[in-house]
């Protein structure tokens, strides 16, 4: 591990002892840490090298060339420090994931004063995202982190880093945004397991809705609909993309009861139910989710089903 990847870790882990901070914040002075690079070590060995050499010989164009230069390296100190000082994270947002995919952090960036070339943003241990900034233009950039388990899922630290102009040096400052991500739990496929059904009729008949043993009709296609229920041979004939539904003894209200499924792990339980619940919409059903105490009512549609999915990824925490 180089030098500077020790120092930046050091800084990480004394920025996740202090509490997390509100957007929007300036990057101040006192955040920005400035190091020598690898390539600056190197300038500086040759460097040293030609003064020794321009000593020996008592070449003045020797001594000339080698102020030029380390003066052209002191100034490039202020200018990577000057490009990070003085930004301004000014919101973030995030969209809900399933476990064990790359959340996408949405950060809107500000640069006061004078444009700023060469930044790189990421997540302690993330990918990099690189970006130039104009003067006061917000600026939309989108860091990646890993969410590896279901529930609010609150990002490591975020760094800040450029090795502008010359790449002689590395500026960076670290700051833990207050922003969280809704993390569902991963989909692991099985069979349905609707541990009690209701009539939407109200007695003991069974109503007719999409179901899987009698060709109804087409419908327009809507994202997530299934692929197999595509109807390729409408589409074929310029009438778009339409998906099959069908009708028989299944237009029942389904309900997902957690502790109506076998087995110890809940983690496991949570991912049945989810694949379940992205099931059932997928099919056009109306269904309803029980976790413990808590009853979501029987719909359907995009906003019930994101109703569930947070059910799902918030069971057994705390809620705001």
């Amino acid at each position: 591990m180089s030098l500077f990847t020790r120092l930046e870790e050091a800084c990480a882990r004394r920025e996740e002892k202090r509490p997390r901070e509100p957007l929007p914040l300036v990057l101040s002075h006192r955040r920005v840490y400035v190091m020598p690079t690898r390539h600056g070590f190197f300038f500086f060995m040759v460097l040293g090298a030609m003064l020794l050499g321009a000593l020996n010989h008592n070449n003045n164009l020797g001594f000339l060339l080698v102020f030029l230069l380390g003066g052209m390296a002191f100034v490039s100190i202020f200018h990577t420090y000057r490009n990070i000082a003085g930004i301004s994270l000014v919101s973030a947002r995030s969209s809900p994931v399933f476990a064990q995919e790359r959340a996408q952090f949405v950060f809107q960036i500000t640069a006061s004063g004078h444009a700023r070339r060469g930044l790189s943003l990421y997540f302690r241990g993330g990918e990099k995202r690189g970006l130039d900034l104009l003067p006061d233009v917000e600026t939309r950039v989108d860091v990646p982190c890993r969410a590896t388990a279901r529930g609010r899922f609150t990002p490591p630290t975020l760094v800040v880093a450029t090795t502008y102009p010359f790449g002689l040096f590395r500026g960076w400052a670290t700051t833990r945004p207050d922003t969280a991500c809704l993390v569902y739990p991963r989909p692991v496929a099985g069979p349905m397991e609707a541990s009690r059904t209701f009539a939407e009729d109200g007695g003991g008949g069974e109503a007719k809705g999409p179901g899987v043993d009698d060709f109804e009709g087409l419908l327009a296609y809507r994202p997530g609909d299934p692929l197999n229920r595509i109807s390729w041979k409408a589409y074929s004939r310029g009438r778009g993309l339409h998906v099959k539904t069908f009708a028989g003894e299944t237009g029942k209200t389904l309900l997902f009861d957690l502790d109506a499924l076998s087995g110890h792990d809940l983690e496991k339980k949570l991912s049945r139910v989810c694949h379940m619940v992205l099931t059932a919409e997928a099919m056009r059903l109306t269904y309803g989710l029980k976790l413990g105490p808590r009853l979501v009512p029987p719909d359907s549609g995009a906003p019930h089903r994101r109703a569930c999915l947070r059910e799902l990824a918030l069971f057994g925490e705390g809620r705001d």
